[in-house]
């Protein structure tokens, strides 16, 4: 089974071109962040908390069903069904611009700034 996504300190984006996402990816190295490259079903898998089991797991999942997390998840879904990426980066909240920035200047979208208790949309 695939380890579940942990959003805190996590920069999100969707890439649809896959030149713009090689070029994001390699600055992102580059830039020294941590990152994950999702697609497709094992993306999905990557994503869903539903996988998960036990008391903290249940609560997780009501808490996420009633918030903005449920939203961000089900369009992440989406655009891996479409073949997109989805591009993860691994930012404390001081990085967190930087990241934001390369990923816009890579033609990313649908972009999140997540925190512990904070999901913040970037740009449109």
């Amino acid at each position: 089974m695939a380890e579940i996504h942990d959003f805190d300190d996590t920069v999100v984006a969707i890439l649809s071109d896959p030149e713009a996402a090689d070029a994001a990816i390699a600055e992102l190295r580059a830039a020294g962040y941590d990152i994950e490259i999702l697609e497709g079903e094992d993306g999905k898998k990557h994503l869903d908390p539903a996988g998960q089991s036990g008391a903290i797991a249940t609560v997780k999942r009501l808490v996420n069903a009633f918030g903005d997390q449920y939203r961000l998840l089900e369009r992440l879904h989406a655009e891996l069904d479409e073949g997109n990426q989805v591009i993860s980066v691994d930012a404390e909240p001081e990085a967190a611009e930087e990241a934001v920035r390369i990923l816009q200047e890579h033609d990313g979208e649908f972009i999140w700034r997540l925190g512990t208790w904070t999901y913040t949309r970037v740009g449109e």
